[in-house]
């Protein structure tokens, strides 16, 4: 191998090396900043910050420098362009959070102990032991949330543990993660008849116009609901949203490939109540994007949808910086044209799973640490990047 091949070899490592450390760090900051800071022994003021210096010494992060890890946090978006984290300096210090998502775990020890609380203890108990408990008359729904997403990230989440852990004092839910059939709908619809906020992201192998008809049907009081992923939904599903789920104010219904412009449209002109609606990959030429922006402003709400590819007119002219009416461009393909031959969906997915939606662990020895920081499924209580944390159904 020459010489110039050996330095190219390397350099290709190092890339490759580069991309690896970078992606494990940004899986190792959202867990801390979005979920496990205290369970790290942080300190966590009331608005999610942690000091920076105290971020790097903790175990994830002992390798990485603070000037590593700044320059992560200041440069990272997501898919959407929406900033992932914060960052202020006070008193000489610098600290920082995530934008949004944060849903911390309490830690199950005593402080600098390895002792329970006696709540850990309590709810490994109950666990453990669910067929000899009754809690349909339980009051704390935040337990009982807590306890379904425990078994869920755990892997131990049954049908038979959703019948005892299911109780009508859950109003938000969320199934994303688990094995939905009919019978497991129809128990969520019968015990939880008062549910406000529902999410079946990725559970398109089961949700259909017809089973979507049918949920919602028996769930009137819905004000939340995420479809996102769910691909085997037509247009008809948001005629049955308007029909069914008059108070719905929240939607999350993207990568959805069915649905078209004129069914968004008409869903925005007829539901009354929706406040945010997720369409972000809808495919729309620029006057039905402008169309669709224009209802959203006049209803006053928000709207997630992207910008459509520019035309070849607008390329061109940008290109050469022509004046519009110039004798050149009478020539040009039709302005209402959209090109997609180069579309870039495929780098917006690999975006979208950097940003959480579906982490992969990486093919060595060091990523068993990540997978055993629970990074897979830690995020099931998220509805949408986008999102603040009021909107976010976590425990």
């Amino acid at each position: 191998m020459s010489k110039a091949d050996r330095n190219h070899s390397n350099d290709l490592i190092t890339s490759w090396e580069k991309k690896k450390l970078t992606k494990r760090l940004s899986k190792r900051l959202a867990y801390i900043l979005r979920y496990g800071a205290i369970t790290e022994g942080l300190d966590v003021d009331e608005n999610g910050y942690v000091s920076l210096v105290h971020l790097c010494t903790t175990r994830l992060l002992q390798s990485y420098s603070e000037a590593e890890v700044l320059e992560y946090i200041k440069s990272s978006t997501s898919y959407k362009h929406t900033k992932r984290y914060d960052y202020h300096e006070r008193n000489g210090q610098i600290y920082v959070r995530a934008a949004y998502l944060r849903n911390f775990e309490k830690s199950v020890f005593h402080r600098n102990t390895n002792v329970k609380t006696l709540f850990e203890f309590s709810v490994s108990c109950i666990l453990d032991n669910l067929d000899d408990f009754d809690l349909e008359d339980f009051p704390d729904e935040h337990i009982l949330r807590m306890m379904i997403r425990r078994l869920k990230i755990e892997k131990k989440l049954s049908s038979k543990a959703l019948r005892v852990l299911l109780a009508p004092t859950i109003t938000h839910l969320d199934l994303e993660g688990i094995y939905l059939n009919n019978n497991i709908l129809r128990l969520v619809w019968t015990q939880c008849p008062h549910l406000k906020a529902v999410s079946l992201r990725d559970c398109g192998y089961i949700i259909t116009d017809t089973v979507l008809a049918q949920f919602t049907k028996n769930l009137p009081c819905l004000e939340k609901l995420n479809l996102c992923r769910c691909t085997h939904l037509t247009n008809k599903s948001l005629t049955t949203l308007v029909k069914n789920l008059p108070q719905l104010h929240t939607l999350h219904i993207t990568r959805v490939p069915s649905l078209t412009f004129k069914s968004v449209l008409e869903f925005l002109q007829k539901s009354s109540a929706i406040k945010f609606l997720d369409v972000y990959y809808l495919r729309t030429t620029p006057e039905e994007y402008n169309c669709l922006v224009e209802i959203a402003q006049t209803k006053k709400m928000t709207l997630l949808l992207r910008e459509p590819k520019k035309t070849d007119h607008e390329m061109v002219k940008e290109e050469f910086d022509v004046e519009e009416g110039d004798g050149c461009l009478g020539q040009l393909t039709d302005p209402g044209y959209i090109n997609t031959e180069n579309d870039d969906d495929d780098n917006d997915e690999e975006e979208e799973e950097e940003d959480g939606e579906e982490w992969e662990s990486d093919n060595d020895p060091s990523s068993d640490e990540d997978d055993n920081i629970m990074l897979v499924g830690l995020l099931n209580e998220i509805w949408s990047d986008q999102e603040e944390d009021e909107l976010s159904l976590g425990c």
